[in-house]
């Protein structure tokens, strides 16, 4: 089995960033269809079947998807191959983002609404992933990841804690390694209250989706959209905003009480860089725009954040389960939506 690294250069929409999700999505679902309805064997009522087993019940006619009712008849070969746990990484323009299930239980007002998305600056959106209000923007490495749990081994719970250990094996890959987990989710910086990284996942089938977002550098506003995003007294007074840099997530994160956590900062891997005086420091303060070295870096850091899930793969995966023999990179267009 091999891990697919799927990295979209430049910010992308949020909406785009799902429609890429979906996609891989649906080729796991169609798997599993494939396999349950590939069998065709009588079944009894009360079987119950195994829908990795390619022992589930016949599917009527009319629930086929026409592709599959045509490789079942015998008119096209089954062609559609097992997928492989696929990593989508990511910067998306500004946007704040809440779990539904989280809103349906804390309805947020129109004029909560508007303050989010401040006139244009940033929008808002409902997502499946579970978890409160957070925010993604230029400079985070959002990560979406595609597995079949009941291939790997892994439980959901088991799985988010495979998500924390890669996220920190990650920033220790580039001079942070004073990261941890705690009682509250996410990745933190150690013995401190600032967070790094968010975490909010979806299970569905057994195939689990969303991820991390994990704050890589505060990337710098350009001067010609800096009047959408001017900086209140009280941003300027929070522990989530840079006075040098002035960028993104400064802006977003300190307008917000990130993941709904009252007295907790949000932080990023060169401003921690800075803080242990790591060696590669310097190489962070480049990073400022959204230029070549500034897309070369997030790249980077998602090809690292893939080889560490690999490794976390094989270590939490189940007893007799299949384990990552290598990871590879593909473009978004090879993701068919």
């Amino acid at each position: 089995m091999r891990l697919a690294h799927v990295h979209c250069h430049g910010p992308i929409s949020y909406a785009r960033s799902l429609a890429l999700q979906n996609a891989l999505l649906e080729r796991h679902f169609r798997y599993k269809d494939m396999l349950r309805g590939h069998a065709r064997k009588p079944q009894r009522d009360d079987d119950e079947g195994d829908e990795m087993s390619g022992s589930a019940r016949h599917h009527p006619a009319g629930q086929l998807s026409p592709d599959l009712a045509k490789a079942i008849n015998g008119e096209e070969p089954l062609s559609l191959g097992l997928p492989d746990p696929t990593l989508l990484t990511f910067s998306t323009a500004p946007t704040y983002t809440v779990g539904r299930r989280h809103l349906q239980n804390n309805p947020i007002s129109a004029g909560q609404q508007s303050f989010l998305t401040a006139g244009g600056a940033a929008t808002f959106h409902a997502s499946p992933r579970g978890g409160l209000l957070t925010y993604h923007a230029p400079g985070q490495l959002t990560g979406y990841l595609v597995a079949d749990l009941r291939r790997l081994g892994i439980t959901p719970r088991c799985w988010v804690r495979l998500l924390e250990n890669s996220v920190i094996r990650t920033c220790a890959a580039f001079g942070v390694e004073n990261t941890a987990r705690t009682d509250d989710p996410g990745v933190w910086i150690q013995g401190t209250e600032r967070k790094i990284c968010a975490i909010g996942v979806q299970v569905s089938r057994g195939v689990t989706s969303h991820g991390v977002g994990l704050n890589v550098f505060d990337h710098v506003i350009p001067e010609k959209r800096r009047d959408k995003y001017d900086f209140t007294a009280e941003q300027e007074a929070s522990k989530s905003f840079d006075a040098e840099s002035r960028g993104y997530l400064s802006w977003g994160f300190s307008r917000i009480v990130a993941c709904g956590l009252e007295g907790k900062s949000v932080t990023w891997l060169a401003r921690e860089q800075a803080q242990v005086g790591s060696g590669a420091s310097p190489l962070f303060a480049r990073f400022r725009d959204n230029g070549p070295a500034g897309l070369g870096l997030m790249a980077s850091v998602g090809d690292v954040f893939a080889k560490e899930l690999a490794k976390s793969i094989n270590e939490m995966g189940g007893a007799g389960k299949e384990k990552v023999d290598s990871v590879y990179r593909l473009g978004d267009d090879d993701v068919v939506e």
